[in-house]
C-alpha cells in the first residue's frame, strides 16, 4: 500500500484541520534479559520433543494459519505544534510505502 507522505488531517491538540506529515513507527528492540516463561522453556529443552508447551500449530487446519503480514504502526505528526498522534484504525499489509506525491 503507497501512502502519501502529508496528509491534511484533524489535529486534537490544535483542535483544527492542519497538514501532518506521515511517518512509520518501527518496532522497539528488546530490553533485558530473557522473560520467566522464556528461560523455563530453555531449561526444559527449548524446542526439542514436545512437553506440552508450546503447543503444535495444527498446519491443516484452517483455524491454525500463521498470519502473512503485520500490522502497520502509523504516526502523524502536527506541522504546527509537532505532536505526534497514532492511527486508531490499523490495518494489515505486506508492503507499506510513504511516498511523495506532487513531484
Amino acid at each position: 500500500m503507497k501512502m502519501p507522505k502529508s496528509v491534511k488531517r484533524y489535529c486534537p491538540s490544535c483542535k483544527k484541520h492542519t497538514l501532518q506529515n506521515v511517518t512509520q513507527n518501527k518496532t522497539g528492540r528488546k530490553r533485558g534479559a530473557m522473560t520467566i516463561g522464556e528461560r523455563r522453556h530453555h531449561r526444559r529443552g527449548g524446542i526439542e520433543g514436545y512437553g506440552g508447551f508450546p503447543k503444535p500449530q495444527l498446519e491443516k487446519s484452517s483455524k491454525h494459519k500463521k498470519k502473512t503480514s503485520k500490522k502497520i504502526d502509523i504516526r502523524f505528526e502536527c506541522s504546527i505544534c509537532k505532536k505526534k498522534n497514532a492511527l486508531k484504525n490499523t490495518f494489515r499489509a505486506k508492503k507499506f510505502e510513504i511516498v511523495k506525491i506532487g513531484v
